[in-house]
């Protein structure tokens, strides 16, 4: 950090020769050249639509061509695609304090709320109703009764896992 920025971070304004300083001396710099985007902007939204990583274009093309276009189904055990939840889930798993073998890239949480939901009535045809925990997001509930009204099934508002309160909507 340059000599001339407070160490307690406890003024918020920086001169445009202070933030220089910072970019300069940024560990992650470097990492710049490994994305892709249109001179001269500063992209700072990476929560929905990152940067595009450079060497991107060239993997997507690889894997439509040849692994999809040439390997077709056989793709799934030549490329590795039935492996890689498992694969990902292991270098991801030390980010988040788990050991190899305990983590899965999959689906979002809602569609695989979706399909857990769907199985289950499959499996059980004689049930016929849906109950869901009082705090779960909305989202989830929303998605409870989308799927209940699609299999004919009702959805009964839930019980409070921590209090056992239930009620019906």
């Amino acid at each position: 950090m340059p000599s001339d920025m407070p160490s307690d971070h406890s003024s918020r304004t920086v001169s445009r020769e202070q933030a220089a300083a910072l970019d300069a001396a940024d560990p992650l710099r470097a990492l710049r050249s490994r994305f892709v985007l249109p001179e001269g902007v500063l992209y700072l939204d990476g929560n929905s639509l990152g940067a595009l990583p450079a060497g991107t274009p060239a993997r997507v093309a690889e894997l439509v061509e040849r692994e999809w276009g040439q390997g077709l189904i056989r793709s799934w055990n030549d490329a590795g695609w039935y492996d890689l939840p498992r694969g990902l889930g292991d270098r991801i798993a030390p980010l988040v304090g788990a050991a190899p073998g305990q983590v899965v890239v999959c689906d979002s949480t809602s569609v695989n709320l979706f399909k857990v939901l769907s199985a289950a009535l499959r499996l059980r045809p004689g049930r016929r109703v849906i109950v869901s925990e009082l705090g779960s997001f909305p989202t989830d509930l929303y998605l409870t009764e989308g799927v209940g009204e699609s299999a004919g099934a009702t959805t009964r508002g839930g019980c409070s896992a921590a209090t056992g309160t239930t009620w019906s909507s």
